[in-house]
């Protein structure tokens, strides 16, 4: 029974997951463009689920690495078939996103730029993989006996540093906004119960294996759901208890707005039936509030103050 309960656990928290990344998806489709993201948000994710997906891959399916865990453990990993959708699903999305910016077409800021930052720090995780690997394959692991279990686990790892890097920066433009206007809440929730119900489905299977200290030996499927958990807390917190009164003024413009094009919107069929769709609208809203013409032909260009290093202003995260 509590096997059963656990493998709906980990399925609920992949149908949770995978239902807050398709909003940023839609938008851009729906407005034929890709100005309200960070390009380097995109690649962060793109990069992120990757580690993790090699991570969740190897322990899964990979007999030696496999093995590798239970005999340091005494016990087989407890990643589950859902947690490698998961992952796997996710970059797909991604990558799909790269493409949006790159190859649909769709308008992109001359100063939507892939950062220094960014390429610096894939280029030192493509050359710790691959001293890493030099280590275990012609050293058989050094003095320190690592084994490839290790490498695996430190890019899941590696992947949960990639997630707080990528939180942190919204928390701290919606607390110098005042207000989490663009961030919708239903994909917070989302991500929320799908972060509560992986940990969940985890600690379930730790108690069946008999050592509940086994969530900690399954580290980054651990630690994500955890920072995840906590980040969105925090979201939530902001959302109806710091910022009321910045999202009520928010909200009044946004009703005023929808008013005036309300024609429009009768004539397109667009109508909010849910929550998901009312996710959606509000990102559209904000990608419209934040588009600024920068292709070097508008007189507008003149008059913006939108500079390359001003990337909170185009910033609309969505949770993993």
């Amino acid at each position: 029974m509590l096997q059963l309960v656990a493998a709906a656990s980990g399925w609920i928290s992949f149908v949770c997951w995978a239902l807050a990344c398709y909003p940023t998806i839609i938008s851009n489709i729906r407005l034929k463009s890709v100005q309200g993201i960070s390009l380097d948000y995109m690649f962060f994710n793109t990069a992120g689920f990757t580690l993790y997906t090699l991570y969740t891959g190897m322990l899964l399916f990979n007999n030696e690495v496999r093995q590798e865990f239970f005999a340091r453990f005494d016990k087989f990993p407890l990643i589950k078939l859902n947690d490698f959708f998961f992952g796997l699903h996710a970059w797909i999305l991604n990558v799909l996103l790269i493409t949006q910016a790159y190859w649909w077409g769709f308008k992109k800021n001359d100063n939507q730029v892939v950062s220094v930052a960014f390429k610096l720090g894939m280029g030192l995780i493509v050359l710790y993989f691959c001293v890493f690997s030099y280590v275990i394959v012609d050293l058989h692991g050094g003095r320190w006996g690592l084994e490839w279990l290790d490498l695996f686990t430190s890019l899941g790892l590696i992947k949960v540093g990639l997630s707080v890097c990528k939180n942190i920066p919204q928390l701290i433009y919606n607390y110098n906004r005042k207000t989490t206007h663009g961030w919708p809440i239903m994909m917070v929730w989302l991500d929320f119960f799908g972060a509560l119900l992986s940990f969940f489905q985890l600690g379930i299977d730790a108690f069946i294996s008999g050592s509940m200290k086994s969530m900690v030996h399954n580290g980054p499927k651990f630690y994500l759901s955890l920072e995840v958990i906590i980040v969105d807390i925090m979201f939530v917190l902001q959302h109806y208890v710091i910022y009321v009164e910045g999202n009520a003024l928010y909200a009044n413009q946004q009703h005023q707005h929808q008013h005036q094009h309300q024609h429009q919107h009768q004539h397109t069929g667009y109508a909010i039936i849910s929550g998901y769709g009312a996710a959606i609208d509000e990102e559209q809203h904000f990608v419209e509030e934040h588009s600024h013409d920068h292709d070097g032909h508008s007189s507008l260009d003149r008059q913006c103050h939108v500079k390359s290093i001003d990337k909170d202003e185009l910033l609309r995260l969505i949770p993993e």
